[in-house]
């Protein structure tokens, strides 16, 4: 008895064993956030780390407060799967970083819905490019003009001005161009300090980054931040498909679609706490007549310079008209 006790004992150690490796497969994920592993995109993704490890993986997390580093470390092998914007991630996805196309998702509840379907097996397939694949989308805010002076309230006001532009953002070149201003070349990393020191006029943030990177300098008294989303900020966690099962992708866009309000609450949060003097609030007509600019925009950067995919531009306009059907472009159908 003693000696099948034991047999039992030793069998059920080594299936525990074997169930433990199984479960936790070593992979390198490696974090863009400015402030490092003390930021709250490296805390999402820790919180993203235990999910992982019921999906069979183990993910150690490398902080990088230089998105270019992290991308390019990620392209020649050094990561299993990387954490990156939408803008830089474009380079591995044009379908996924397209949410963050001009103008296309207006509010936090259409991006919510736009990272549900992500999420839809039905898509699986436009996940993947290559040997990459999207495998979590979250929102890091919505992204507003921050102007140093409160009377440049239209589209017109920013021509002639300088404006801080991720030098990558090909959308962004042309919007800056479109508009008649004055690039100042900036990234991520550099732009709040351009805009504050006075070297630009104009710089586009989500709020998140508002007291973090002190923009009320740049902002000052005289200034505000217009409350016209003209993108939608997300970060997206890339992989290497070949380093993860098929179903990984699957129950990582899963969490996200299901953790969405949770993690949106460090962008309402932020916009909540910019201080309601600096808000500038635009007119109607006016709204409506920069949809209509930056539908003329994406279409733009669709069919003559490739920048958004075409099939993430019909999803969001079918969202929108889902929400309003008299919004002027559902019967345009341009997208």
């Amino acid at each position: 008895m003693k000696k099948l006790a034991t047999l039992g004992m030793i069998l059920a150690s080594a299936l525990c064993f074997a169930n433990t490796a199984a479960a936790g497969e070593a992979r390198t994920l490696c974090v863009y956030d400015p402030s490092g592993a003390n930021g709250d995109a490296y805390a999402t993704m820790k919180d993203f780390q235990v999910a992982a490890t019921a999906w069979g993986y183990d993910l150690e997390l490398k902080p990088y407060t230089n998105e270019k580093t992290a991308s390019d470390d990620f392209k020649a092998g050094k990561c299993d799967a990387a954490f990156l914007t939408g803008v830089r991630a474009r380079s591995f996805s044009k379908f996924a970083s397209t949410l963050e196309a001009l103008g296309a998702l207006p509010s936090y509840e259409l991006l919510g819905k736009a990272i549900a379907l992500m999420a839809d097996p039905k898509l699986a397939d436009k996940m993947k490019n290559g040997e990459y694949e999207t495998a979590m989308i979250m929102p890091m805010g919505a992204v507003y003009l921050m102007v140093r002076d409160k009377s440049w309230k239209s589209i017109e006001d920013i021509a002639g001005k300088r404006i801080t532009t991720i030098d990558f953002d090909q959308a962004a070149l042309h919007m800056v161009k479109l508009v008649g201003a004055s690039m100042v070349s900036a990234d991520i990393s550099t732009f709040s300090g351009i805009f504050n020191n006075g070297a630009a006029d104009i710089c586009y943030s989500p709020a998140t980054a508002f007291k973090p990177l002190e923009l009320e300098k740049g902002v000052k008294e005289k200034g505000g931040v217009i409350r016209y989303p003209i993108a939608q900020l997300t970060g997206q966690v890339l992989i290497r498909s070949e380093k993860f099962n098929a179903e990984f992708g699957a129950n990582a866009r899963k969490y996200a679609s299901d953790n969405f309000k949770k993690i949106l609450q460090l962008s309402t949060k932020a916009d909540a706490s910019v201080d309601k003097k600096y808000w500038i609030e635009i007119p109607k007509e006016d709204k409506a007549r920069y949809d209509q600019i930056f539908l003329d925009v994406r279409v733009k950067l669709r069919d003559e310079l490739k920048v958004y995919d075409k099939t993430t531009l019909s999803l969001m306009r079918r969202l929108r008209c889902n929400e309003d059907k008299t919004r002027p472009e559902c019967a345009q159908k341009l997208e």
